[in-house]
């Protein structure tokens, strides 16, 4: 009897075991995503046709040993390729490696299509041609431990690719994600009954849609026009047909005994007209009840008898997401309190406050993977006897309550820090400033105020820390920073600092759009709290801004490269200086603009230049030689954006970058160049009329000297007819 690999996510192991069972005479043994089954090929088409769950069904042609290239190249060569396609025809390959000397799955995948190209041609004459989307055969490769099992892929593509997706919303769920809700929630077992099912927050509609194909037991391999096996050599025809004919009669067959109530809404009407097209597309529209609406705003079903709740609520990937969900979880379980008291509800969730938030005790928990996120499929009988209550909020005049005793070393902490920053906030009349940053190693983040606002960053936890005790950490910062600086919950914006590649350096974060009017010195400023990983405002810059400032008189010439939001040179044209600003970026020029507007300065006395400054620079060498009195330099330390031709390393780059900016000062003028690299080394040496200082102390505030995070030195130009 022929042997085949099923395999699946993480998680759905014993899901994928019970159906395989279900569909006949298949002996199941289960694996670490997936599993093996000994079954006769009329089954094998039936689990191809049938499964829900399944990702791949792959039929093992060879196992060897393969410590190296060589090796897997002669093992593949050795094989009768012939039996399995033709040189007419195309093929595609896949390698997947684990605990194994080769590792990388391009050049394992390159060398097992290089050793059947040669076999053809050497035996044949001619060679097929590769096709990666949709070729005739594909063949997989899976390797553990050096040792090989060469597949073919009888799915050709993923089965949880149904074919009616022709668009999703944001973050959806696969349909065989979907399928095993549907299954943990326990509406897949009571279809008998003609259970009701509603999913309140339906997105893309893939979990209606799913649940349309349980009730019409339609197979979900029905809708697809490609599979990996039907241009395969062995391919059995009369035997798939059968297989295809059978399931159409039993999808008949089932719409005729009537289809259980299957209700789906969302508050976006543009996000319905998607799943209304996918449904359409999957011929099971007219079976679904749509609905345009927040789920706070509706209502129950209007149907006597109980049923089932069963959706995906937005539980946000980064933890300055994670507290927004938690409150439409918090507003969840309390609408499934009001309405729904005696269904049942299944809830997928990332994160195990979400559970609290819901306010109801769930009867089981089942812990799977949702691509590369560690989820919890919460399964709830909405009974009052299950409602746990409200947890108490957490005041300036109750935090300390409970607190662990880290939490309270924390707590102590930004107290003390708080306390002896107080008289110098009074006395510079500051309001925007740092007050914790990463002091105890085991609470890794940046605490700063913005006003009646707290902006947090956590410095990403290393991979082997425990996410869930991470949480917990960053949930302590939360509550105690809360509670010792006396800001609401709602005006704390959490975000993750890691390390930014490329087009992430500028990449928006978030949607919510919390903009806020601060304050420093004279001069106002918008940040924005909310959806960026900086907020248009280095509070480390506040005296380097000032120093420009002192530096800057009526009728001089600004430069300022990399101006980010400008916010330097504001404070230096409020002193009547004309300034020149570049920046690459289209959103931080108008951000600046608008920081302008705000402080009445007159937009067309100043210069707003998107452009690579150092390719500008090149060019203004020549065009704007001695022109400026000052220059503001604060690049970044890295960059590699699509926008630039190549990337920037301040490391290698600083010493050309200060030698053209220098051409650019007029007699007199000075130069503040400043970065953040840590490991940087000055090595840059100056003109004969240029002198240089690091004046690193004179640029850091007190709130920064714990710990400071630039470095800056000034370039001068002596003025004519002295030395």
């Amino acid at each position: 009897m022929p042997q085949f690999i099923v395999t699946c996510p993480p998680g759905f192991e014993y899901l994928l075991v019970d159906e395989l069972n279900s569909l006949g005479e298949i002996e199941v043994r289960e694996g670490l995503t997936q599993v093996f089954v000994d079954c006769d090929w009329q089954h094998m088409y039936r689990i191809c046709l049938w499964s829900r769950l399944a990702h791949r069904v792959l039929y093992p042609i060879a196992e060897f040993e393969a410590r190296d290239e060589d090796a897997l190249y002669e093992a593949v060569y050795e094989l009768p390729w012939e039996l399995h396609f033709s040189e007419h025809q195309t093929f595609a390959v896949d390698f997947v490696s684990r605990r194994s000397t080769l590792k990388h799955q391009q050049y394992g995948a390159l060398k097992i299509k290089d050793a059947i190209v040669d076999y053809f041609r050497e035996n044949f004459g001619e060679r097929p041609s590769v096709d990666t989307e949709m070729p005739d055969v594909r063949i997989h490769c899976r390797m553990n431990k050096n040792k090989a099992h060469l597949c073919i892929d009888l799915s050709g593509k993923s089965l949880h690719q149904r074919g009616y997706r022709e668009k999703t919303g944001e973050a959806p769920i696969k349909e065989n994600f979907a399928a095993a809700m549907l299954y943990r929630s326990g509406w897949a077992s009571s279809l008998a009954n003609k259970s009701w099912l509603y999913d309140p927050m339906c997105g893309s509609g893939t979990i209606a849609i799913e649940a349309v194909l349980m009730a019409t037991d339609r197979a979900p391999g029905l809708g697809r026009n490609y599979w990996g096996f039907t241009q395969w050599k062995r391919f059995d025809e009369p035997l798939w047909q059968a297989e295809v004919d059978r399931a159409k009669e039993r999808n008949e067959s089932a719409k005729a005994a009537g289809v259980a109530p299957i209700f789906a809404s969302d508050k976006d009407s543009e996000v319905i007209a998607i799943a209304r097209n996918n449904a359409e597309r999957a011929g099971v529209g007219e079976y679904i009840s749509w609905e345009v609406g927040a789920f706070q705003r509706l209502s129950r079903p209007q149907v006597e008898t109980a049923g089932y709740v069963v959706t995906n609520p937005p539980y946000g990937e980064r933890l300055e997401q994670k507290k927004s969900a938690e409150i439409i979880y918090q507003e969840f379980g309390a609408w499934l309190k009001d309405q729904f008291i005696g269904d049942k509800a299944l809830i997928l969730s990332s994160d195990k406050h979400h559970g609290h938030a819901l306010g109801i005790r769930a009867e089981k928990i089942y812990r799977l993977k949702n691509g590369p996120i560690d989820c919890e499929l919460l399964k709830i009988s909405v009974e009052e006897s299950l409602f746990v209550a409200k947890r108490k909020e957490v005041s300036p005049d109750n935090y300390q309550e409970g607190l662990s005793e880290s939490a309270k070393m924390l707590d102590n902490r930004i107290q003390k820090n708080l306390a002896s920053l107080k008289s110098f906030l009074k006395q510079q009349n500051i309001s925007c400033f740092r007050v914790y940053d990463a002091d105890l190693p085991e609470y890794a983040a940046a605490i700063d105020v913005y006003e009646d606002c707290l902006h947090i960053q956590e410095y990403a936890p290393p991979a082997d820390i425990d996410q869930h005790k991470a949480l917990r950490r960053l949930r302590d910062i939360e509550r105690v920073s809360s509670g010792a600086l006396s800001v609401e919950a709602d005006r704390i914006f959490v975000k993750t600092r890691t390390r930014q590649k490329g087009e992430q350096q500028y990449t928006r974060q978030d949607k919510l759009k919390h903009i806020k009017l601060v304050n420093e010195g004279a001069a106002r400023f918008e940040v924005n709290l909310s959806d960026y990983l900086d907020t248009g405002l280095f509070l480390d810059h506040r005296k380097a801004r000032q120093l420009l400032a002192k530096w800057s008189s009526t009728g001089d010439h600004l430069l300022n490269l990399f101006c980010y939001t400008a916010s330097a040179s504001v404070h230096a044209a409020m002193k009547g200086v004309s300034t020149t600003n570049v920046d690459l970026s289209n959103t931080y020029l108008d951000w600046g603009k608008r920081n302008f507007q705000l402080n009445g300065l007159d937009l067309t006395r100043h210069e707003f230049i998107r452009a690579n400054c150092v390719e500008w620079l090149e060019q203004a060498v020549t065009e704007h030689a001695g022109s400026y009195q000052v220059i503001f330099i604060d690049p970044p330390t890295f960059s590699n954006s699509k926008k630039m031709e190549k990337h920037f390393d301040i490391q290698k780059e600083h010493v050309s970058l200060l030698n053209m900016a220098e051409k650019l000062l007029a007699p007199g003028g000075r130069i503040l160049f400043s970065n953040n690299f840590k490991r940087f080394k000055m090595e840059y040496v100056p003109s004969e009329n240029v002198s240089l200082r690091e004046i690193t102390r004179e640029t850091t505030s007190r709130d920064f000297v714990r710990k400071p995070l630039h470095r800056s030195w000034v370039l001068q130009k002596q003025t004519l007819g002295k030395k």
